[in-house]
């Protein structure tokens, strides 16, 4: 399966957390620096990220922060 979205990109997304029930999310920008499709460890948590080629993981640079982390294409909202 082709992916949405490819390493080099750069994309706003929703990061994780922050929303409750009725709370809009906030969003943030990044560039995507590598696109995961098997089960590893990933960004600097090292967390294992569960990924296949059906559904990928994108690791995320922040711009803000520097910080890398995976995230499930539905995070993403779209290509800047």
């Amino acid at each position: 399966m082709s992916t949405a979205y490819k390493a080099g990109d750069h994309v706003e997304y929703r990061a994780i957390g922050g929303g409750g029930s009725g709370t809009e999310q906030s969003t943030t920008r990044g560039q995507i620096v590598d696109v995961l499709t098997e089960t590893q460890p990933a960004g600097d948590t090292g967390n294992t990220m569960r990924a296949s080629s059906n559904e990928p993981r994108y690791v995320i640079k922040n711009d803000n922060t520097g910080k890398e982390t995976a995230y499930k294409e539905d995070n993403i909202l779209g290509t800047i």
